[in-house]
């Protein structure tokens, strides 16, 4: 039976991604949270693998839930009038249509041109946003294969959270080899990287000289 098929395998790589730090960003970059909630997991005949996968997911939603902003009281949500406990009598009037439409002032392009520049920062914002993406390409060939190799797609898709997910920028493979999830071939494909500016493996699916 392959490694990936194993069951023991598929625990092991569970619990090894939950002790990564992640953050509500990577997770989202990655799309690691749903590949790793796939109904062939939470689903799977061996109840092992059942436990890990949603103790896994509980702590990524723990995550979401500690970014979330805390709800304002009642009172801070009310207008002014009623809050003080006025009745609605009392409350303000309403500007008119006319003068609401007055009031709204266009953005100018000055405006614009700052929102275009942090929508295009926050794409690849990270130190190693370039190599994720590599990882990122090969996780997406893996799942697109199906079958067992899913279980690879989320190794790299693993290997992408890791990386988005430091803030210093990787100088090799080996700096990184002490982390959970990054293994000899991950070492391997970095340095290539880093060294080359391509992946051996990338290469040869881009060039559909593999499978």
């Amino acid at each position: 039976m392959s490694s990936w098929q194993d069951a023991a395998s598929i625990v092991s790589i569970f619990r090894a991604m939950s002790k990564v730090s992640v953050s509500v960003q990577s997770l989202r970059a990655t799309g690691v949270a749903k590949e790793a909630n796939h109904v062939f997991f939470r689903n799977n005949p061996d109840i092992k693998v059942r436990e890990a996968c949603a103790k896994l997911i509980a702590s990524w939603k723990e995550i979401g839930l500690a970014k979330r902003p805390a709800t304002p009281p009642v009172a801070e949500t009310l207008p002014p009038a009623l809050a003080s406990g006025k009745g609605e009598e009392e409350a303000p009037m309403k500007p008119s249509k006319e003068k609401r439409t007055a009031d709204v002032t266009k953005p100018d392009k000055t405006e614009k041109a700052k929102r275009s520049k942090k929508t295009e920062e926050k794409v690849g914002d990270t130190p190693n946003a370039e190599l994720a993406a590599q990882f990122k390409e090969l996780a997406s060939h893996e799942f697109k294969k199906g079958g067992t190799s899913k279980f690879a797609g989320i190794a790299f898709n693993k290997v992408v959270a890791i990386l988005n997910g430091l803030e210093q920028k990787v100088t090799s493979g080996s700096s990184i080899a002490h982390l959970p999830g990054i293994g000899k071939e991950t070492v391997k494909k970095i340095d290539q990287y880093l060294e080359k500016g391509i992946i051996d493996k990338l290469e040869r699916i881009r060039n559909g000289e593999e499978d």
